[in-house]
């Protein structure tokens, strides 16, 4: 497991966004997140035909990229299957929606905060 090397400081800024459990290890553990002000990054690892699932309006600025299998993506009107080390950004406001179409995969996800995003801009 990774640790946080101490700065001078003493204090710890970052958030770890540890790694999930390889594909046949049965860990309960199947999402990670890591929170900020301004983003949101998680791991997730799905099974085939699960999904996630987001409504317009509700989600900045996307980041996904597919880390093991395959993943069926719907955003923004269109279309795409995604294999391992692929990435695909999907714009604010957009309903999207992931399906993992392999026995197994893991997206990685990094959101934009819309509402810190905007305060930024004002």
């Amino acid at each position: 497991m990774s640790e946080a090397i101490l700065s001078n400081a003493g204090a710890v800024h970052c958030t770890l966004l540890p790694a999930l459990p390889s594909e046949g290890v049965a860990l309960p553990v199947q999402r990670n997140v890591a929170d900020g002000a301004a983003l949101s990054a998680s791991t997730q690892r799905m099974r085939c035909d699960e999904l996630i699932e987001f409504e317009a309006d509700l989600s900045g600025e996307e980041l996904a990229a597919v880390l093991e299998g395959r993943v069926d993506i719907v955003a923004a009107d269109e279309h795409y299957v995604l294999s391992a080390g692929e990435a695909i950004l999907i714009p604010p406001r957009e309903a999207r929606r992931y399906r993992c179409v392999t026995p197994s995969c893991v997206l990685y996800r990094v959101t934009c905060n819309t509402a810190a995003n905007k305060e930024q801009q004002e």
